[in-house]
């Protein structure tokens, strides 16, 4: 009797850990978070994807058009706001899967962006692994953007930036985790991603279809907005930005285009020096190229020239632009802080240095490579 008994109640324990178990269909999944201020109200926004129509992808059948939906609610703080979401979502909610934190240039406010991050540091749901960005845009309309072909948001810009990073890398994309970290630095500059709608590149079935794209950089500075710029004023950033894998540039002699290059994986160092007690900084950029494009019979000597100018020209302008601004786009206070941290503390104000002329000395050494199909210097007779 005893040898039956015992089997059947291992059996009975065994099944008690599946009770309270729930089908992925029994909740919603939060996907990206919006936050927005106005009229001294945080308006926190929630986009919802379906995974059912995503596994059915992954599971070998057709691609269905994509649902998403969109919550908002306002709030004194952004925990009053997301709480407000809850009464007509009508099922459990999971912020377990947040891929993606959207700020808005009016939330970007040290308030406010140290209250989210504050609210997302305590709930254990969380991953400090989300993207985060800045709009300007209405992020009701943002969420709303899906990608080409009746693709999941699953796969948008908003949670899959690194692939298209990797392809062409110009503008970094952050996670929350290293964004608190920049902000918590009294030397650092943080760079937030700046999304926008483009509305006229692509046409689906016959209509204008709405695409995201980063198309600038927002600065904090200790939970702060310093300022955003637009992408074309920014092209010397790629050049000291970290894990650069593959950026073009387009080499020009009188203003006109007479090459294009791909760089691959460039390297930077930086040093500091100190002439009668005032600093100075030299950046060393490395790369190595690939010819995609020869429009003029140059020779591989004239080309390289060319080509370490355009860099040299980018740099140089992405410092004259953020002193002009007042914004350590370089981040050279955070080089002076590593390097120099008795004159770092002489020459900071609240964290950042002044920027000034003749601050910044920058050497490029540039090997091309590679051709392609053709020879380099076939019509140039090098």
């Amino acid at each position: 009797m005893r040898k039956r008994v015992i089997p059947i109640i291992a059996s009975i324990m065994l099944l008690g850990g599946c009770w309270d178990t729930r089908n992925i269909d029994h909740a919603v999944y939060i996907h990206s978070i919006g936050i927005d201020y106005k009229d001294g109200q945080v308006i926190a926004y929630v986009q919802l994807i379906d995974f059912t129509a995503l596994a059915k992808v992954e599971a070998g059948g057709g691609r269905e058009k994509a649902a998403i939906s969109v919550g908002k609610a306002a709030g004194e703080t952004f925990n009053i706001a997301t709480d407000k979401i809850y009464p007509s979502i009508q099922q459990r909610v999971s912020w377990g899967h947040v891929k993606s934190i959207v700020f808005t240039k009016r939330a970007l406010q040290k308030g406010i962006v140290a209250d989210v991050i504050d609210v997302l540091n305590r709930y254990n749901e969380i991953r400090h692994t989300a993207w985060v960005y800045a709009t300007d845009e209405p992020i009701s309309d943002l969420f709303q953007a899906t990608p080409l072909l009746n693709a999941s948001s699953y796969y948008s810009l908003l949670s899959n930036p690194e692939e298209i990073f990797q392809q062409s890398s110009f503008i970094r994309p952050i996670r929350l985790i290293r964004l608190i970290a920049a902000m918590d630095e009294k030397a650092d500059v943080a760079r937030l991603p700046y999304l926008t709608i483009e509305d006229n590149r692509w046409v689906e079935n016959k209509k204008p279809k709405q695409m995201l794209a980063i198309s600038g950089i927002c600065f904090l500075h200790d939970y702060r907005l310093q300022g955003c710029e637009g992408r074309s004023d920014l092209q010397g950033l790629r050049w000291l930005e970290q894990d650069v894998r593959r950026t073009p540039i387009y080499v020009k002699q009188k203003e006109k285009t007479v090459a294009s290059l791909i760089v691959h994986n460039p390297t930077t160092k930086w040093s500091v020096d100190v002439k009668n007690g005032k600093y100075a900084f030299t950046v060393n950029v490395k790369a190595q190229g690939n010819l995609l494009e020869l429009r003029e019979p140059l020779s591989r000597k004239q080309l390289t020239k060319l080509a370490e100018q355009t860099v040299k020209q980018e740099i140089h302008r992405l410092y004259k632009l953020g002193k002009e601004q007042q914004i350590d786009i370089l981040n050279l206070a955070e080089q002076l802080y590593r390097q120099r941290p008795d004159l770092w503390k002489k020459h900071q104000i609240n964290g950042l240095i002044p920027l000034h002329n003749n601050t910044l000395f920058v050497n490029v050494e540039l090997v091309i490579s590679a051709s392609g199909k053709e020879k380099l210097n076939y019509r140039a007779g090098d």
